[in-house]
């Protein structure tokens, strides 16, 4: 019964002396890792002081040829049928951009749009007509 009286009559103490240690050194560190990292304030770049601008850009010319399942083309709103002499025009008409693309220092582009059910002969035909506009880029669409 005197051993349950003593511990029960003896007060508790708290050490503060390793809880100060711990303390310090975590000061310490959060003192030594704060002063690692830069603000985004202070990161010093140069602005150019001057843009060149002597070379204008120069964009492409592009030509959207659309073929219908009826085997007529139709280039920037104008329409060509199935004939020989339509051909020749669409042939003109390619040789007049080119020409455009030429004189303006830029290149052509030519951008083919078939429909689904377009024959491939006539998608041919059209292909012949920009080799003989001499036409150097061509390209192939799908329709949605």
């Amino acid at each position: 019964m005197k051993l349950l009286e003593d511990l029960t009559n003896k007060k508790a103490e708290l050490q503060i002396t390793p809880l100060i240690d711990v303390v310090f050194l975590l000061l310490i560190y959060f003192m030594v890792t704060a002063s690692l990292i830069k603000k985004e304030a202070d990161l010093s770049f140069m602005l150019p002081a001057k843009v060149d601008t002597a070379e204008p850009i120069i964009l492409p010319i592009e030509v959207l040829i659309e073929i219908t399942e009826m085997g007529d083309i139709m280039i920037e709103g104008m329409t060509f049928g199935q004939g020989t002499t339509d051909l020749d025009d669409l042939i003109g008409q390619l040789i007049q951009y080119r020409q455009a693309a030429d004189s303006s220092g830029s290149e052509l582009i030519v951008n083919i749009l078939p429909a689904d059910k377009t024959l491939h002969a006539r998608i041919i035909k059209v292909m012949d007509a920009c080799a003989a506009a001499k036409v150097k880029n061509m390209s192939f669409s799908m329709s949605m």
